[in-house]
């Protein structure tokens, strides 16, 4: 078989007449074949902004437009008071709140993952991933499970919320204070580490400051301390009140003053503006996104007085966003968990205290994102994951390839008799099918090549047919099609 020619066998219409009957893995009601390129948009749109979609779910975006989507995606409202932040608030409340070398966060890092493949609201999760990576901050150095969640919970309650608001917030954050020692940093003998980090990893970014700079704002810092529970305290005694010169900015500044001083008082103008959306854009959209596009989102930014979701939208509606092929790879979180949103392989997302069937596969999840060199809660240092081509090293590629094995073996052995059951038996025609719960719209030429080979060397071996149905399955998650976006 011609290459090309396997992943498009059957024609999207006859995919979703075969699926509309379908029990297993449901999808969105089918709808009117939207503009082929309508669909791609909104195919890269779920992508990028959330943890994919399938066929269905993309032709139903689509239909209603690629604009009217992007509005949906950022319609999430702040998760603090949502029924669904009762899960984050009881796992904080059964958390380890003292400090605790030996205790494995794996359990909340399976949640999170969980809670990214089922959320109502993947924008708002992916967000909240990327401020987890712009705050970066690691469980090593804090030890207190407590005090993570609670970031965790913070990170999503600002999400698409204020910037300058949520750079207030993880100032006196206690897992912030403990991880750049902000709980040491008293006015008799001020700590730099947590002032220089603010400057030049969260805000400004390199040589947009001075040292001196940077001894002012940890004086401007001091007075914030931790109880042996993880909990931060502010003490007006330990703060430095006397006078401070900030950027050029002079005045008897305390630790909310400077996150004003850096946005809107800069000598060179909106330069946090532009490094946030720069650094955004490389997360949502590619590393070294076009100077053109980072003004735009930066413009919008500054006008609205750091709306996070104004910056976005800005971002999602521009062409360069919108068009073209897949630019990078995905990081291993949105891989796993997009694979789990889209194979339905998610646990609930309940506190892991209670026992559910599967656990230890789901278990295997977490490791595997670890394994891909993305361990939640744990990055590897103060400037987070690097992204991009740093994704696709020798052993995460390996650990990738892994992991879609353990999916095709993991996927059930209902969803399995029911592809099977829609290709009339022939593993050969369950390519288009599992691409369609993949949200894959078209192959690569080597993809499908791919395919033809293993389903021809499988079929001499005489494999069993539901065997040779999840290797299909294996080579399409493994896939450079589904791994970039």
């Amino acid at each position: 078989m011609p290459a090309g020619a396997l992943g498009n066998k059957l024609g999207r219409a006859e995919v979703t007449d075969l699926l509309q009957a379908a029990p297993a893995l449901p999808g969105s009601p089918p709808v009117a074949a939207p503009p082929e390129a309508e669909r791609r948009r909104v195919a890269r749109l779920f992508s990028r902004a959330g943890f994919g979609a399938s066929v269905d779910e993309i032709d139903q975006a689509a239909a209603k437009g690629y604009a009217a989507t992007v509005d949906e995606l950022l319609a999430f409202p702040p998760a603090a008071g949502r029924p669904d932040e009762l899960t984050v608030l009881s796992l904080e409340a059964g958390a380890p709140a003292t400090e605790s070398q030996a205790f494995s966060m794996s359990p909340y890092q399976r949640w999170w993952l969980d809670r990214m493949a089922t959320t109502r609201w993947p924008l708002e999760e992916k967000l909240t991933l990327y401020w987890h990576n712009h705050f970066a901050t690691g469980f090593s150095k804090v030890r207190r499970p407590k005090a993570m969640l609670a970031q965790n919970r913070l990170l999503r309650d600002h999400a698409g919320g204020n910037f300058r608001e949520l750079c207030k917030a993880i100032t006196a954050d206690a897992a912030m204070l403990i991880w750049l020692d902000g709980n040491t940093n008293q006015k008799i003998k001020p700590n730099e580490n947590y002032g220089r980090e603010f400057m030049e990893l969260f805000t400004l970014g390199r040589d947009r400051y001075t040292q001196e700079d940077v001894r002012q704002a940890a004086r401007a810092f001091t007075g914030y301390t931790t109880d042996g529970q993880g909990k931060a305290l502010y003490h007006p005694e330990l703060h430095d009140d006397g006078e401070k010169t900030i950027i050029g900015n002079t005045g008897k500044w305390g630790p909310d003053d400077v996150a004003d001083i850096v946005l809107d008082h800069h000598p060179e103008g909106p330069v946090a503006a532009r490094y946030v959306a720069a650094r955004l854009a490389g997360f949502l959209y590619k590393p070294d996104p076009e100077p053109a596009v980072v003004d735009a989102m930066a413009s919008a930014f500054v006008a609205s007085k750091y709306d996070i979701k104004a910056m976005v939208k800005t971002l999602l509606l521009r062409p360069e966003f919108t068009d073209g092929p897949g630019l990078t790879i995905k990081s291993p979180a949105e891989y796993v968990a997009g694979t789990m949103r889209l194979l339905h392989l998610a646990a609930d997302v309940t506190p892991p205290s209670k026992p559910q069937p599967r656990r230890r596969e789901f278990d295997e999840m977490a490791k595997a994102c670890n394994d891909m060199s993305q361990e939640l809660f744990e990055p590897p240092n103060v400037a987070g994951w690097k992204g991009g081509a740093a994704w696709a090293n020798t052993a995460a590629t390996l650990a990738r390839y892994n992991f879609a094995a353990r999916v095709g073996k993991l996927v059930t052995d209902d969803a399995v008799r029911t592809v099977l059951d829609l290709a009339g038996g022939q593993p050969r025609d369950t390519a288009p099918l599992w691409m369609h719960r993949l949200g894959l719209l078209s192959l690569l030429p080597s993809t499908d090549a791919a395919l033809s080979r293993y389903l021809d060397a499988s079929a001499a071996a005489k494999t069993e047919p539901g065997a040779r149905a999840r290797g299909v399955l294996t080579l399409l998650v493994a896939s450079p099609d589904f791994n970039l976006r």
